[in-house]
């Protein structure tokens, strides 16, 4: 096989990109148990790349062996999950199971060196799309429980929230898209736009993991507390009561307030305090405690104190992030807090 330059210049610029970053993830100091699987995921990118290299040595990068790069290819789709798996779950992200996740790739290698057929290859390559189709189902389904979950249990969730995964699973499905055209017909723009896909996808990974403050899902239900009403109607015995204590300790401006806080400040529990939230009042404690922190503090402290910067009311009301303030403002009010400010 003839070698393609423009092709092996984009293997090895992905291939140095890989590498840099995931050196660099993995040698920082006070890693996150998520850093340090995509530090790995970024390794393992960087050898996926690296064998691409091949392809200037014809005596090596044969027509024959062409096939089996595809197939190791393949592999980098159960990075997704990993890293899914590890964003959601904590600790979660062992060798063992990325092994245990590898197998069905491997079989299909083994398939493939005893019956060297387009069958097996083609079978292969829709297996592939599949799987991609499975991870972005299975990928927005963790997204939102994980989106219900900080919702219902963290009153600031900029540093936790994950919706920029949003991006990632665009850019995975299209890259996974490319990859299923290429493996079909080969052609230097389409791998030109897989790299870029590759690389925006795992650029997004790198920036939002720096910033992300890593908590874990509490899949363990706490002993149940509630009764229940002659016509089925779950009954709370603090109802009103909830509201009078986070009114009047203004526990709306504790700035890093949770649902377990507050539940251990009624004596309740946190799967109870969800549940009023939720049935009752219908409303996530997210929306319950911000929509306080608007109504009993930034809109008076706005209209009193023409003085006080956006900014400075934002932070004086409880919340850790403008950003925040600003979505929150304008779910309650209809306006931003610089037009309400004018139009008083």
């Amino acid at each position: 096989m003839k070698t393609n330059p423009p092709a092996l210049f984009l293997a090895g610029a992905a291939t140095a990109f890989f590498f840099i970053y995931a050196i660099q993830i993995l040698r920082s100091e006070n890693k996150s148990s998520l850093q340090r699987t995509l530090g790995a995921i970024l390794l393992f990118w960087a050898l996926l790349n690296a064998k691409d290299l091949l392809m200037a040595f014809p005596e090596i990068y044969t027509k024959e062996v062409a096939p089996y790069f595809v197939l190791f290819d393949g592999c980098s789709i159960t990075s997704y999950f990993i890293f899914i798996f590890e964003l959601t779950r904590p600790g979660w992200a062992k060798w063992r199971k990325g092994f245990y996740l590898s197998v069905p790739f491997f079989i299909f290698w083994i398939i493939y060196a005893i019956w060297s057929n387009y069958t097996v290859y083609n079978a292969y390559v829709v297996f592939l799309w599949i799987v991609a189709v499975i991870f972005v189902i299975f990928a927005s389904i963790k997204y939102k429980n994980y989106a219900r979950y900080i919702r219902e249990n963290y009153s600031n969730i900029d540093e936790i929230e994950i919706s920029w995964l949003g991006y990632m699973f665009f850019f995975a499905f299209f890259e996974q898209t490319l990859y299923f055209v290429m493996s079909v017909r080969y052609n230097f723009f389409i791998e030109l736009f897989y790299y870029i896909s590759a690389i925006s996808m795992w650029l997004i990974a790198i920036h939002y993991t720096r910033i992300l403050r890593h908590i874990t899902i509490i899949d363990t239900p706490e002993p149940e507390v509630a009764a229940m009403t002659e016509n089925g109607q779950r009954t709370y015995a603090f109802a009103g009561n909830i509201e009078e204590l986070v009114e009047s300790q203004k526990l709306y401006l504790e700035k890093d307030l949770t649902l377990s806080d507050l539940a251990r400040k009624a004596g309740t529990n946190r799967t109870y305090l969800s549940d009023y939230f939720r049935n009752h009042k219908h409303t996530t404690f997210y929306d319950y405690i911000n929509q306080l922190r608007i109504e009993k503090m930034a809109i008076p402290m706005i209209q009193q104190h023409p003085e006080y910067t956006i900014d400075y009311i934002a932070m004086e009301s409880g919340f850790n992030a403008i950003s925040t303030f600003r979505r929150a403002f304008i779910k309650i009010t209809g306006m931003s807090p610089g037009q309400y400010r004018n139009n008083q």
